[in-house]
């Protein structure tokens, strides 16, 4: 395994020994162990190769370390999003609340009107952090945006909204369709225009929704080199590495705030894979602060991409590998063990 390191101007633990703490701190893991452990997941896994990225800021300047495994990956490889899609999905989103379009709070029936019932009484905040009872899945009469709405319509919710957590792509369907029609513009453009252009995004797109089943914002394409920015984004405040800010501060707060607190969240798989047990608004809340604000906050996907954010640690980082030879649950919680480790290390880095 590789390590290369570049200086640019500023612009859950799985029974793993490592991972244990003495003394409240973690003083065994270095970056060195990260590379090791890094190395061993690629190779345990069968994969052609993988690349971690880590950029810490400080007042004077950007540093950007990069781990490689294999030859397979590199920072401009194209890889997946899938579950991953929810962050940029929550950032353009968000983007229209800040500027009043939208609101958190409000029923999305008002601006979708085939969404009626209980289902029209979910908000977007519930949405964006999958507590809406929306289902799993629908079965779309054919693969368009219409006929998914359709679907949803004629399906009933699984529990009340707000009173379940579940993990469905038809969260980032249906707040996709609300930006849609709230705007007039498509998914596409609203991305282009509120997040990519302004976080200096070039590389990633959202999928053709006949791809995806006839499902709006789901899965896609980007490449680590690409997905940097946004995460950023979430580290900085709302402020993209361009100097624009894309979001307000205030949303970036409540990202990070835990929008499960009341819920019992560990009968969803995804919890067991990731060993997080709260959820924000389109991310994962790693670890915690004193107060309901979390430190550190993911996106992983199935195929063990696991991007997230230091937040106490001005960091970001990307575990990326395209895994598709293994389950999920191995893939996910394989990458959880390095994203962990990882943050571990940036802890013990000196200031």
């Amino acid at each position: 395994m590789g390590r290369a390191q570049d200086s640019q101007p500023s612009t859950a633990e799985h029974g793993d020994d490592a991972l244990q703490p003495t003394d409240g701190t973690f003083p065994s893991i270095t970056f060195d162990l990260v590379d090791q452990r890094f190395t061993e997941r690629v190779t345990d896994a069968g994969l052609p190769g993988g690349v971690l990225v880590v950029s810490t800021k400080t007042s004077e300047k950007e540093e950007v370390q990069s781990f490689t495994a294999g030859a397979g990956l590199d920072q401009s490889s194209p890889v997946p999003l899938a579950e991953t899609s929810m962050l940029p999905t929550t950032a353009v989103l968000l983007s229209l609340v800040d500027d009043g379009t939208l609101a958190l709070d409000e029923p999305v029936g008002r601006t979708l009107p085939w969404l009626t019932g209980p289902a029209g009484t979910i908000t977007l905040r519930q949405l964006l952090s999958h507590t809406s009872g929306l289902p799993d899945s629908v079965t779309c009469a054919e693969p368009t945006p219409s006929a998914c709405d359709a679907a949803i319509a004629g399906t009933a919710l699984v529990e009340a909204p707000g009173e379940g957590f579940r993990v469905t792509d038809l969260d980032a369907h249906v707040a996709a369709r609300l930006a849609e029609t709230a705007t007039g513009q498509r998914w596409d453009e609203l991305f282009a225009e509120r997040v990519a252009s302004p976080s200096g995004m070039t590389a990633t797109t959202y999928a053709d929704p006949a791809t995806t089943g006839g499902l709006v914002a789901v899965d896609g394409v980007t490449t680590p080199k690409d997905l940097g920015p946004l995460l950023a984004v979430i580290r900085d405040g709302g402020r993209a590495p361009t100097g624009l800010q894309v979001l307000s501060d205030a949303s970036v707060q409540e990202l990070l705030r835990d929008q499960t607190v009341r819920l019992d969240t560990h009968t969803e798989p995804w919890v067991a894979e990731t060993g997080v047990p709260t959820y924000g608004l389109g991310v994962w809340r790693d670890r915690l602060r004193g107060d309901d604000v979390a430190s550190v906050v993911s996106v992983p996907n199935r195929y063990g991409l696991y991007p997230f954010v230091d937040i106490g640690r001005s960091a970001w980082g990307i575990v990326v590998v395209d895994d598709h030879t293994n389950p999920r649950a191995d893939a996910v919680s394989s990458s959880a063990v390095i994203a962990q480790l990882t943050a571990a290390a940036l802890r013990n880095s000196p200031d």
